[in-house]
């Protein structure tokens, strides 16, 4: 049976390669059939605002690689409400949009995964 991956990324798309390289290890991990589930904490949320133009300062943009993740069975991306409560957004604008989960919500989500990776 295999091992359930959550992948945790908590940075700004563009700030570093850590948002790129969250997204890499969750397509990596989905490529050898693993179930894998996406939590985007802190600035890591604002990876989910659509329309983003990051040709300007010379990055590819993230929004291909989130549209991709539905073909690799990643079909569960979550946030928390403080990570939206911070940036001033609302999950149903985002895109593609999250499940919102409360703290205690977040503890049972890390809980119930086998094996987490924090970038």
């Amino acid at each position: 049976m295999s091992k359930s991956v959550l992948v945790i990324c908590r940075s700004a798309p563009y700030r570093s390669s850590a948002a790129r390289d969250a997204l890499d290890m969750a397509l990596s991990c989905a490529v050898f059939e693993l179930p894998v589930s996406l939590l985007l904490l802190d600035d890591a949320v604002l990876q989910l605002l659509p329309g983003q133009q990051s040709g300007a300062i010379g990055e590819k943009s993230v929004n291909a690689m989130l549209g991709a993740l539905p073909m690799y069975d990643i079909d569960r991306i979550y946030t928390s409400l403080a990570s939206l409560a911070a940036h001033g957004l609302e999950a149903e604008s985002l895109d593609p949009s999250p499940e919102v989960l409360d703290a205690d919500e977040l503890k049972q989500l890390i809980d119930g995964h086998e094996v987490v990776l924090t970038l």
